[in-house]
């Protein structure tokens, strides 16, 4: 399987952290869009389409609408976000089901890799959620030794733990995951997708509760 590095690589060395409103110049804010809407234009949909054996997921398998995220666990964009799909979760409760993929940007975000392959070392013990909670809701660096305080706090298996993270276990998981988010048209975090269409690349608390109130519909 080709690396991360070499994915990246492919055309696909421009992933990116979303820039945030405040510093966008009008104008150019909307020459943005309409050249992120021809791209979203042309993407595919979601690829390949959710998969209860591979995916993480969180909220009722009967939900009418399905919200994936690409992330990445150092972006500031994405841990602002979490936050909001947290509050989207509550509103939508029982409507709403969530994915998370990972999408690590590569040498932008040197820790955001470990940080992915921590969270499915918590997964394989059955805390991929609470781990991925941990990684977003703390400001104090995702380094291997807080990782580790992290899986300790969780209760894991810590001897497990660090032999799969030593070991690269869980690598090809999150390789999978990027490369399903370059298949996809993902390129930048975050990166979200409703009932397997892609939305504008700007991420908006407001967009993404219409998107799914309009896919709660079925409009």
């Amino acid at each position: 399987m080709r690396s991360l590095r070499q994915l990246i690589g492919e055309g696909v060395a421009a992933p990116r952290e979303r820039p945030s409103a405040s510093r966008a110049n009008g104008d150019l804010a909307g020459v943005n869009r309409a050249w992120r809407r021809k791209i979203v234009s042309h993407a595919a949909g979601l690829r390949p389409h959710v998969d209860p054996s591979h995916d993480h997921l969180r909220g009722s398998e009967v939900a009418a609408v399905t919200l994936v995220q690409y992330g990445d666990y150092q972006s500031p964009a994405c841990i602002a976000a979490a936050g909001e799909v947290v509050r989207l979760r509550e509103r939508f409760d029982g409507k709403l089901r969530f994915v998370f993929r990972h999408f690590p940007l590569g040498d932008a975000h040197a820790f955001a890799l470990p940080a992915a392959e921590a969270a499915e070392a918590a997964g394989a013990q059955g805390r991929f959620w609470e781990m991925h909670d941990l990684i977003y809701g703390g400001q104090q660096g995702l380094e291997p030794a807080r990782l580790r305080r992290l899986a300790e706090r969780l209760e894991l298996d810590l001897d497990r733990f660090d032999h799969e993270l030593a070991s690269e276990t869980h690598l090809r998981h999150v390789m999978e995951d990027f490369q399903s988010g370059v298949d996809s048209g993902v390129n930048g975090t975050p990166t979200f997708f409703i009932n397997e269409d892609r939305l504008d690349w700007d991420f908006e608390t407001s967009t993404l509760e219409r998107a799914i109130e309009r896919a709660d519909r079925g409009v």
